[in-house]
């Protein structure tokens, strides 16, 4: 079963077998995705994903809990961009030390952060492994930006090049035009990529293996890194059910890993 925790009562989740439950802590961004998106981009697009994913997935023998979406995360390097919130390092793991103390008061062990930011990545590995010694809690950290999530389905799909897929990109632009095309204006949509300097060097890129500590304006100068221009309301379509089925298997197996000692 599937459940926003916001719509359980509190005799509900009281009554729930906590050993074979999951609690899923979506967080977002508010903050710059260029002149086309707007900026609760990252949050808009997790929060629609999971309502299509509660309406066709289930877990006949277990309990999935989403709590309510945090649209704000840690988004400094966006900051010379109007519109951008952002949390600072301290005050983002706090918050969410606080979160997870609060969902453990409850009996639950087991907690999974789904991240829709990459600006929010490094820190949730450090905080992940400080909340499982802290709580004894099971924490999995769940990003789609830098791990192998998406590779699949962009090897059939995309039409950008290395890049193309970042920010405010050929993806993100394409799952908007399905989730909120309202709010898409693709008439102001412009492709712009990283200094070659970041790129193609063998050692120092923004992928890697040295990355530079980098904010936005040093590799964009209009808030985009990829190339939105490429994104279409079919490949959206194509993305979402990828992304169903791969969240399905993704959290089945996160249900079935017990780690903690």
């Amino acid at each position: 079963m599937i459940r926003q925790w916001s719509m359980c009562t509190t005799e509900e989740i009281g009554a729930m077998d906590k050993e074979h439950s999951l609690v899923i802590i979506p967080i977002g961004a508010t903050e710059q995705h260029g002149s086309h998106l707007p900026v609760g981009t990252d949050s808009i697009i997790l929060d629609n994903l999971l309502n299509t994913f509660m309406k066709e997935c289930d877990f006949p023998d277990n309990q999935v809990l989403i709590t309510p979406l945090l649209p704000v995360g840690k988004s400094m390097e966006h900051m010379d961009f109007p519109g951008t919130l952002s949390f600072s390092t301290r005050t983002f793991y706090s918050m969410l030390d606080d979160l997870c103390e609060s969902i453990r008061c409850h009996g639950f062990t087991k907690v999974l952060l789904m991240n829709s930011h990459g600006g929010n990545t490094d820190l949730l590995n450090v905080l992940s492994r400080d909340l499982r010694i802290k709580h004894d809690m099971e924490v999995f950290v769940f990003d789609w930006w830098f791990t192998s999530f998406w590779n699949d389905i962009l090897e059939q799909v995309q039409q950008s090049g290395d890049y193309g897929v970042f920010h405010a990109c050929e993806l993100e632009t394409s799952l908007m035009l399905v989730f909120c095309p309202e709010a898409v204006d693709m008439s102001k949509a412009v492709d712009e990529f990283p200094d070659i300097q970041l790129t193609a060097n063998p050692h120092v890129t923004l992928k890697g293996p040295v990355t530079p500590g980098w904010k936005t304006k040093d590799v964009s100068h209009h808030g985009v890194i990829g190339a939105p221009t490429l994104a279409t309301v079919e490949k959206g379509e194509i993305f979402i059910r990828y992304a169903v089925q791969k969240l399905h298997a993704m959290l089945t197996q996160v249900i079935q890993t017990n780690y903690k000692s």
